[in-house]
Protein backbone atom coordinates (compact mmCIF):
# COMPACT_ATOMS: atom_id res chain seq x y z
CA UNK A 1 0.00 0.00 0.00
CA UNK A 2 2.68 2.37 1.04
CA UNK A 3 4.16 1.77 -2.61
CA UNK A 4 1.29 2.51 -4.25
CA UNK A 5 0.83 6.12 -2.60
CA UNK A 6 4.38 6.80 -3.32
CA UNK A 7 3.67 6.08 -7.18
CA UNK A 8 0.45 8.20 -6.59
CA UNK A 9 2.40 10.88 -4.87
CA UNK A 10 5.11 10.82 -7.73
CA UNK A 11 2.85 10.43 -10.49
CA UNK A 12 0.48 13.35 -8.81
CA UNK A 13 3.99 15.27 -8.70
CA UNK A 14 4.40 15.31 -12.33
CA UNK A 15 1.05 15.77 -13.40
CA UNK A 16 2.11 19.20 -11.50
CA UNK A 17 5.04 20.16 -13.17
CA UNK A 18 3.89 19.08 -16.53
CA UNK A 19 0.37 21.83 -15.93
CA UNK A 20 2.74 24.30 -14.63
CA UNK A 21 4.86 24.09 -17.52
CA UNK A 22 2.56 24.27 -19.87
CA UNK A 23 0.51 26.91 -18.09
CA UNK A 24 3.86 29.20 -18.78
CA UNK A 25 3.66 28.65 -22.12
CA UNK A 26 0.46 29.61 -22.41
CA UNK A 27 1.45 32.97 -20.42
CA UNK A 28 4.14 33.27 -22.46
CA UNK A 29 2.18 32.75 -26.02
CA UNK A 30 -0.21 35.83 -24.46
CA UNK A 31 2.16 38.07 -23.43
CA UNK A 32 4.06 37.32 -27.32
CA UNK A 33 0.42 38.23 -29.37
CA UNK A 34 0.30 41.10 -26.57
CA UNK A 35 3.28 43.01 -27.80
CA UNK A 36 2.35 41.91 -31.58
CA UNK A 37 -0.47 43.69 -31.21
CA UNK A 38 1.13 46.55 -29.92
CA UNK A 39 3.82 46.34 -32.36
CA UNK A 40 1.30 46.30 -35.68
CA UNK A 41 -0.96 49.31 -33.90
CA UNK A 42 -0.70 52.61 -36.12
CA UNK A 43 -0.92 54.94 -33.49
CA UNK A 44 -2.52 58.40 -33.35
CA UNK A 45 -3.71 60.04 -36.24
CA UNK A 46 -1.79 63.38 -36.89
CA UNK A 47 -2.88 64.27 -39.78
CA UNK A 48 -6.01 66.91 -38.97
CA UNK A 49 -3.28 68.72 -37.05
CA UNK A 50 -0.68 68.78 -39.63
CA UNK A 51 -3.21 69.57 -42.25
CA UNK A 52 -4.31 72.94 -39.53
CA UNK A 53 -0.28 73.07 -39.38
CA UNK A 54 0.14 73.92 -42.88
CA UNK A 55 -2.99 76.34 -43.40
CA UNK A 56 -1.67 78.06 -40.16
CA UNK A 57 1.81 78.54 -42.06
CA UNK A 58 0.28 79.69 -45.19
CA UNK A 59 -2.14 82.06 -43.23
CA UNK A 60 0.75 83.23 -41.58
CA UNK A 61 3.13 83.84 -45.28
CA UNK A 62 -0.40 86.13 -46.04
CA UNK A 63 -0.50 88.10 -43.12
CA UNK A 64 3.63 89.08 -44.23
CA UNK A 65 3.16 90.11 -47.20
CA UNK A 66 -0.17 92.53 -45.91
CA UNK A 67 2.28 93.69 -43.56
CA UNK A 68 4.98 94.67 -45.95
CA UNK A 69 1.91 96.53 -47.91
CA UNK A 70 0.89 98.42 -45.06
CA UNK A 71 4.50 99.05 -44.16
CA UNK A 72 4.85 100.69 -47.99
CA UNK A 73 1.32 102.16 -47.49
CA UNK A 74 2.44 104.02 -44.52
CA UNK A 75 5.82 104.76 -46.14
CA UNK A 76 4.41 106.47 -48.77
CA UNK A 77 2.12 108.76 -46.64
CA UNK A 78 4.91 109.88 -44.31
CA UNK A 79 6.53 110.90 -47.87
CA UNK A 80 3.79 112.36 -49.06
CA UNK A 81 3.11 114.52 -45.62
CA UNK A 82 6.35 115.65 -45.78
CA UNK A 83 6.27 117.61 -49.02
CA UNK A 84 4.75 120.46 -48.69
CA UNK A 85 4.06 120.69 -52.64
CA UNK A 86 2.14 117.40 -52.13
CA UNK A 87 -1.73 116.80 -51.50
Amino acid sequence: MGKLKDNLASIAALIAAVVAIGGGFIKYGEITTKLSAIESSQGVDITPIAEQLNKNKTNIEVLKTEIQLLKAIIKEIKVESKNPLGG
